[in-house]
Formats: C-alpha cells, structure tokens, sequence
C-alpha cells in the first residue's frame, strides 16, 4: 500500500476512533442546589445521582452541586437557560419572574398542611403549572417538599403585633415582602446561604422557614423564639431546561422520569419525617422555646396576612386561587 492511502487509512481509524469514543460518552447532568446534603433536598438530588448511576451505568453521570457551590437558585435558573446546568431545585418562591401563576404557593394560609398542598400539585390545575414556564425554555419535573414555614427571632412573636419593627430575613418574594409590611416588619430578600451570617451580623433579628432548613443551617443557635405560625408552605420545583430534556434519547429521558418519579416519593416522605426531627432536635437542646399559638392568636395572623391574596389575585389569577382552595379542602 501506499504512504498516501496507508496515511489515509489511519486518518479515518482515528476520525472513527473518535467518534466512537464521543458515541460512549456518558449524558452529563449538572444539578444544582442551594441547601445542605442533609435536607430532604440535598438527600433527593443524592439518591437521584446514586439511582440513575446506577440503572443507566455509562449511559447517563449525574453531578450534584449542594450549598450554592455552583449557584444560588436565582443564579441557577439563568445557568440552567444558558446550558450551565442541567437540572435543579430552587424554592417555589424563586420562579415568580419567569410565571407570576406561580406565587400561588407563596399566599399565606392557602394551605393549612402539607396534604392540602399535595392535593393541589396533584389537582389537574397543580400538574399545569409544571409548564407555565415554557415559554422561556424551563420545563417543571416533580415538586418538592420541605415542610411549613415558622417564624424565629430572639423575642416571642406570637401575635401580629410582637413583628412590628422587626427586620425578617426572607427569599426574594413580592408576596412575602406585602405580607409582612402589613404587620409593620420590614423584609430583607437574601441569599439562603447568608441566613446565619446576617443573623449573627445583626442585620436581620428575625427570619422564616421550615424545621430543617433551621436545623442545618444551625439557626436555632442564634434564635431564641421559634413561633409554629405554619402559614405558608416551603417546597421546591424540579426543573430543566427544555431544549435539553427534549434531546434526550426517548429510552434515557422515560428512565429519567420514572426515577425522578421515585425519589420524589421518597424526597416528600423524609421531608415530613425530617420537619419532626429536626424541630424535636432543636427542642431538646434545651435553649430554644417552641411557641404554637392559639386558635385565637392564628386567626390574628390571619385576618393581618390574608388581604394579599386579593393585592396578587392579578398576577395569579382568581380560578388559580380557586382551585388550590378548592383542592385543599377536598378529602
């Protein structure tokens, strides 16, 4: 044979070499959190690595970003729309810009549990708003859960008036913002990574979220007063970004779904089992005090809290409200 068809012999071995080595290259999903790995959350995206490590072996590698190491969850929607990142799980709260629908979850006292907003994610309606954020690229998987909110800081806060004056830590929401102005509290929109820092700093006294949140991130060392005021729900939606989900072979993209699936089940299950834990673990330190108001003293919240609903029905749309209303008093 001759150099010339003995080089071009090679080239082509090793242009096919290379494709078959591009061909068995394993699906990359980057997924990104803000929370610790001891979280219902952190615990999901872990066992959804572990899961499709597992039943699709060479075919698909998960990589799993905790505690903001790649992005916080504002940041993580923009990197997930720029091909960054492939999945992640940010707070309900978070999406408000990119499908207004979507502060329904932010309404205080919607949901007096975490059944109630189960029925409603389950409702025909709740399955739509999985979607309402297509139109700029980003696809809902699954939601979530964590569990419902409480309210700390170093002084009671009981009733509506003990938050006057008080300057709350609180995820960037319009909502949140609204509701508590209405008390006379001031809401300060802050990355969750900064919670304890800001505490300790002094540059919020008081602040909201669920058992386990304040448990990894320690805040029950820095907080007295834990008031179980329970009036909105704090869960997250599993996204991606459409273009890239779509692309997937039909064979990967099902067994993705279907463990996605899965875990959710499981994620929602350890939330509920955490919330316990984690509220008995701060109990028994010995140094907080767990308040749960009365009847009397939620209804105060409620009818303080409550007007918003109709400030946001706009933006949310009335038949949204319904149906979550309507949802969650179904047995």
């Amino acid at each position: 044979m001759s150099l010339p068809r003995v080089a071009a012999a090679l080239l082509c071995f090793v242009v096919a070499a290379a494709a078959s080595a591009r061909a068995a290259d394993p699906i990359v999903i980057r997924f990104s959190h803000v929370v610790g790995e001891n979280t219902p959350k952190g615990i999901g995206a872990e066992m959804f690595k572990q899961r499709v490590e597992e039943r699709l072996a060479g075919k698909v590698e998960v990589v799993v970003y905790p505690r903001s190491q790649k992005f916080n969850d504002d940041g993580a929607l923009l990197a997930l729309l720029f091909g960054d990142i492939e999945m992640a799980a940010p707070s309900l709260a978070k999406f408000r810009r990119y499908a207004p629908v979507l502060q329904v979850f932010d309404l205080p006292f919607l949901f007096k549990d975490v059944d109630q907003v189960h029925r409603f994610q389950q409702s025909e309606i709740g399955q739509q708003l999985l979607q309402t954020m297509l139109p700029v690229g980003i696809l809902g998987l699954a939601y979530w859960d964590n569990g419902m909110r409480v309210v700390s800081a170093n002084k009671p806060v009981r009733v509506p008036k003990d938050a006057d004056g008080l300057v709350f830590r609180i995820e960037p929401s319009a909502v949140f913002l609204e509701q508590w102005a209405r008390v006379g509290a001031v809401g300060i929109p802050m990355p969750f990574k900064r919670v304890t820092d800001a505490i300790r700093e002094g540059l919020v006294k008081a602040q909201e979220n669920a058992w386990s949140n304040i448990y990894s991130r320690k805040i029950h060392t820095h907080h007295r007063y834990f008031t179980e005021i329970n009036h909105t729900f704090l869960g997250y939606m599993v996204v991606t970004n459409q273009d890239f989900w779509e692309s997937l072979p039909e064979d990967i993209r099902s067994a993705l779904e279907a463990i996605l699936a899965e875990v959710t089940v499981e994620v929602n299950r350890l939330a509920g089992e955490q919330a316990d834990g984690d509220r008995r673990k701060v109990m028994e330190t010995g140094t907080v005090e767990i308040i749960s108001p009365s009847a009397e003293e939620i209804a105060l919240w409620r009818d303080a809290l409550m007007p918003v609903w109709k400030q946001f029905e706009p933006d949310i749309g009335k038949e949204v409200i319904e149906a979550a209303v309507a949802a969650a008093a179904t047995k």
